[in-house]
């Protein structure tokens, strides 16, 4: 289990000359000597969060030569990237395939005038099976019909949280579920109007909310996979430094999965 910052680089997956998430964790696990060749590690990652997106229950799986040691790796790794937890798992376990649902939150301040009651039915209309191609960024091949299990808003003083559960989600759906929400809230997308971009029946796709406020809260499966007190820390320390709400957001929900 991970937890990261992602302020500072370019996404999770691995780019040519540019610092990501999983190219730093791919030099400290080597370093540390828990794979040699990564395609013999059967190394595969549950979500491929974006640039500036950040997370505090990403998972990663991978065949190790060793047993890995909290302690060691958190050591060695950058301070906006933390392992929370290292348990072992069935020869056949995929963190993708494998998860049951992926919860995503994003948060920001409360832009003026701002209605949450309105901004609350509305999220009730992206749940359900629905056609979210006004809502994602395509990808040739990938079909835009899914399913949301949970969508919800909530207000906490100036700052808004927004909250979703799926299974899966599609490139950008969140970011741009919550950009829907922010212009409902603020009068300038009416609620027929988001039916209609959910019926299809829209001409625009709907425009993504800044990257900074989402992070990855956790993802589901059939196991529980509990952090080390120690690690998670650690890394509350280093949240508590940080300004944006996302972090303030962050810290109690990290302290309610290990405490």
């Amino acid at each position: 289990m991970l937890a990261y910052d992602g302020a500072r680089y370019f996404g999770f997956v691995r780019q040519p000359d540019r610092p990501t998430v999983e190219a730093e964790l791919l030099r400290v696990f080597r370093r540390c000597g828990l794979y040699r060749e990564l395609k013999e590690a059967r190394y595969h990652v549950a979500a491929r969060t974006d640039r500036g997106v950040s997370a505090i229950g990403q998972m990663v799986a991978l065949d190790v030569l060793r047993e890995p040691r909290l302690q060691e790796l958190n050591a060695v790794i950058p301070e906006d990237i933390a392992v929370l937890a290292a348990v072992e798992v069935k020869p056949d376990f995929n963190s993708r395939t494998h998860a049951r649902s992926k919860h995503y939150c994003y948060v920001c301040e409360a832009p003026l005038g701002f209605d949450l009651s309105t901004a609350r039915q509305a999220a009730k209309l992206f749940e359900g099976t629905h056609d979210f191609k006004h809502f994602c960024k395509h990808e040739r091949g990938k079909p835009t019909t899914g399913e949301l299990k949970y969508a919800g808003v909530r207000g906490q003083k100036k700052v808004l949280v927004f909250d979703f559960i799926a299974q899966r989600f599609l490139w950008q759906q969140v970011r741009r579920m919550v950009g829907a929400l922010l212009a409902v809230g603020t009068g300038k997308l009416g609620v027929n109007e988001l039916k209609s971009m959910l019926d299809g029946r829209a001409k625009q796709a709907m425009q993504p909310a800044p990257a900074d406020g989402l992070f990855l809260v956790g993802v589901k499966y059939p196991s529980l996979f509990r952090p080390n007190a120690r690690a998670m820390t650690k890394f509350i320390g280093y949240l508590e430094g940080l300004e944006h709400p996302r972090y303030k957001t962050m810290v109690p929900l990290l302290l309610r999965k290990g405490f």
